[in-house]
């Protein structure tokens, strides 16, 4: 134990290994023979942590996905620090202090098998960053206890899940989502097809068009997050007006699915300013906070509200509804595959937000909620610097 003791934690142990240590540790694990035929013979990423969680020993296949996220792994590291998650930093002590540790899933397994000994097989999400760019991992993780020499270290392997997590998301979204607008789809043109009456027909026409625009723009907002993961996303900008745009999201979305027996408002900027940006992305991205406020209404508090303001060179929009986020959700907000309702394959809607807007649209998106503002999203961008063209 040394001086980190007296940093403050929110959740693991704060101390650490001297660098001596960890050096001794290292070369103690690595001259057992045995030990490195185990390690390289693992079909899994492994590294061997102390009993303060920190890296004394890893095999190639780490190294190997350390690298691939544009990482190093490095004795005396933790793993979210090795992984440059977005949380590493947060507290002086290091990766699993934070507020945010409390629900990581490699956090805990640790936390959990060092204190019962028994095995803790968990999945993991973390939010990795290199040169401002962000990338989500799901990870599977297992931790186990090794015995060297009366030391007891832990066994801990780390497979890389996200493929399989992007896969059940999409998943989830074409045959769940999407196949539910389709079946509207087809029920409004039986209806149709079978009416005698002019008047019905054309009653149903708005409907049909209106729905069979929203199944496209499904697909395409799907389309968009795969390339937009993938770094091949094209950003098309044009000046537009904000109370025009602020209109445009409302005519799109104030009759989704889950606006039926909400009601969605919105209020325009006093001074009507212009602003440099992707309107289908940002259209998009507005519109998947308004549909998660939508979903997050209750009976007595049914109400969404969306606006914009500016702020020096900023340019603001707000998204509010009335509920209150518990901690738990709040701390694993814009995750890849977290998703408020607890369905598998769901948690697309405020990653993407997040991806789009601070990658592509070079904008912010965060939140806040508690019991004064209740909950109110903010997508942050840039105004166009006078007499620029952008």
């Amino acid at each position: 134990m040394n001086l980190d003791s007296q940093f403050i934690t929110y959740f693991d142990t704060p101390d650490r290994t001297s660098d001596e240590t960890i050096e001794k540790s290292s070369n103690e694990i690595l001259s057992q023979p045995f030990i490195k035929e185990v390690l390289e013979g693992m079909s899994n990423a492994v590294v061997i942590l102390d009993n303060n969680r920190q890296i004394v020993a890893y095999n190639v296949l780490a190294k190997k996905l350390f690298e691939e996220y544009g990482t190093e792994i490095v004795n005396g590291k933790r793993l979210g620090e090795a992984l440059n998650c977005i949380h590493s930093d947060v507290m002086p002590a290091g990766c699993g202090t934070s507020q945010f540790c409390q629900e990581c899933g490699a956090a805990n397994a640790i936390k959990n098998h060092m204190e019962s000994l028994n095995k803790e097989i968990n999945e993991c999400r973390i939010t990795s960053v290199k040169d401002s760019v962000e990338m989500a991992l799901d990870l599977k993780v297992t931790a186990s206890t090794l015995n060297i020499n009366s030391n007891r270290f832990v066994l801990f392997t780390v497979q890389d899940i996200s493929n399989e997590k992007r896969r059940h998301a999409l998943e989830r979204i074409f045959f769940h989502d999407i196949l539910n607008t389709a079946g509207g789809i087809k029920g409004i043109s039986d209806i149709i097809q079978e009416s005698e009456s002019f008047d019905e027909i054309l009653e149903f026409k708005d409907l049909l068009a209106f729905s069979s625009n929203q199944l496209v723009q499904e697909i395409q907002s799907q389309r968009e997050l795969v390339q937009a993961e993938n770094g091949q996303l094209q950003v098309n900008k044009h000046f537009v007006k904000i109370n025009w745009l602020l209109d445009n999201v409302y005519s799109i979305y104030s009759k989704h699915d889950s606006a039926v027996g909400k009601i969605l408002k919105h209020e325009y900027l006093e001074s009507d300013l212009t602003v440099f940006t992707d309107i289908v992305l940002l259209t998009r991205s507005l519109g998947n906070l308004i549909k998660n406020a939508l979903e997050a209404t209750t009976e007595e508090q049914n109400e969404v509200i969306y606006w914009a303001e500016v702020k020096n060179d900023k340019v603001l929009f707000h998204v509010k509804n009335y509920s209150v986020m518990p901690e738990k959700i709040q701390l694993q907000m814009f995750q890849r595959s977290f998703s408020t309702k607890g369905e598998k394959g769901r948690g697309i809607g405020t990653y993407s937000v997040k991806l789009l807007v601070q990658q592509y649209l070079k904008g912010k998106v965060y939140f806040v909620s508690n019991e004064i503002v209740k909950t109110v999203f903010t997508i942050e961008l840039p105004l166009p610097k006078p007499d620029s063209n952008e």
